[in-house]
């Protein structure tokens, strides 16, 4: 059965006017029976879907997730885990050729596609802030929850926090945004913190790729950096497709800096700028530098780089299953990206949260589509779930009560943890392990 009430119309941003996507995949499994209780009598397909960046410069970014998130799925069709009812899975990608990666354009026109469809009762994604900030009002007004594994720019769940976003207007219906990772004000103060604890920095340069998760993570370094001693002696914020960043490093070393810092992704630069700098003065970096392109485009001069990232579960007994199971479904060993689990993560409690909203009705699902997400949304909100990457639960604004990060270092040809760090309500951060 495919739930058919009509919904909301859809609310485009920026102006979008195009409501299909391109690399748009789907899958369907059927099963009938079993999932204990009242839901062996339900009857019903429910679609969930992932909108990730899967192509150019982000290639390496979506696609581990996209495959983590498609597993959840598999996994809970064989084990019946919604008992006689039917899980169909929609994959989108929200890069572009125009933007050789993530495209908040086509992310918005993703999930206006997705809140059109009836049958669709939650996604699991952005990757990338700027991606968000087009995606949430257009899910919010349809009520359809958006589960994030990646996106950490905090003005998207907290009023105030981020100069280049106004929280409250990214909501004009519900509140439906999610996510799984920690923000960029305890990424920030990691960064800091590393820099001038660790390192014992106290002269910073920041560069950024104008975009709303670089400005932000590099406007949250530079105050907690000046807030621990430190001084910010120069900045310059460059668009994304930026090749040449000689004259920055130039200034920053004729200012006496001993730390670049550069708050942006790999597809935008992170990399290259590596490339481009002294073996002698190490660059910072957040969690958009935290992948394989960084590498190949540093080449030779890669190591010296430290960046933060989602806290690495390769070596958590939570996860050792997540791992096996990804290796003998794909050939891969999933830890290509730190984001792999959070993304299995993701979707599990989307598929959780539903669970508890057809036990809830009698093993049925609500018959008006706004109310079954309602439903799903509200279940998100009180989950308290075993995931691969720990205790899966949210807080009343959505994010994740579990915000550390990872300090991620070169060995050789690849990432490799050093370090898990948190940051309390304070600002203080603690080295947990």
């Amino acid at each position: 059965m495919i739930l058919t009430k009509r919904l909301l119309p859809v609310v485009g941003v920026m102006g979008i006017a195009a409501l299909s996507a391109c690399g748009t995949s789907s899958t369907s499994s059927s099963s009938s029976g079993g999932g204990g209780g009242n839901l062996a009598s339900c009857q019903g397909t429910f679609t969930v879907a992932t909108d990730l960046p899967l192509t150019g410069g982000d290639a390496t970014d979506g696609p581990p997730v996209e495959k983590a998130a498609h597993l959840a799925v598999t996994q809970a069709l064989a084990n019946k885990t919604l008992g006689g009812c039917t899980l169909k899975y929609v994959s989108k990608d929200d890069a572009t050729v125009l933007k050789n990666g993530h495209d908040p354009a086509q992310g918005a026109a993703n999930i206006t596609a997705l809140s059109g469809d009836s049958s669709v009762v939650g996604v699991v994604g952005p990757f990338n802030s700027s991606v968000a900030v087009a995606e949430i009002p257009i899910a919010s007004q349809n009520h359809l929850p958006l589960i994030s594994p990646a996106n950490t720019n905090p003005g998207l769940t907290q009023a105030g926090t981020s100069a280049s976003i106004d929280t409250n207007s990214l909501y004009p219906g519900v509140h439906s945004y999610f996510r799984t990772i920690g923000t960029d004000i305890t990424q920030g103060e990691i960064l800091a913190y590393v820099a001038t604890k660790e390192l014992n920095f106290t002269k910073a340069y920041a560069i950024d790729d104008q975009e709303t998760y670089g400005k932000g993570l590099s406007t949250f370094f530079q105050k907690s950096f000046t807030a621990d001693g430190g001084t910010i002696v120069g900045t310059a914020s460059l668009p994304g497709t930026t090749k040449q960043f000689q004259t920055q490093v130039a200034d920053a070393q004729s200012k006496g800096a001993q730390v670049i810092f550069f708050g942006g992704t790999s597809g935008n630069g992170c990399g290259i700028l590596r490339s481009q700098m002294p073996a002698s003065i190490p660059e910072l970096g957040g969690d958009g530098c935290q992948d394989n392109k960084f590498i190949t485009d540093a080449a030779s001069n890669a190591a010296g780089a430290q960046v933060t990232s989602a806290p690495d579960a390769s070596k958590l007994p939570t996860a050792t299953k997540f791992y096996s199971d990804f290796k003998s479904t794909y050939n891969e060993d999933g830890t290509e990206s730190p984001y792999t689990p959070y993304g299995f993560d993701g979707m599990n409690a989307l598929i959780q949260a539903i669970k508890a909203v057809l036990t809830a009705n009698n093993g049925q699902p609500p018959t008006d589509p706004m109310t079954f997400r309602d439903s799903v949304a509200q279940q998100l909100h009180k989950l308290n779930y075993p995931g691969a990457t720990g205790t899966v639960a949210f807080d009343k604004n959505g994010d994740t009560t579990q915000p550390g990060f990872s300090l991620y270092t070169i060995n050789g040809t690849a990432w490799a943890p050093k370090q898990l760090l948190t940051a309390d309500a304070s600002g203080k951060v603690t080295v947990a392990s």
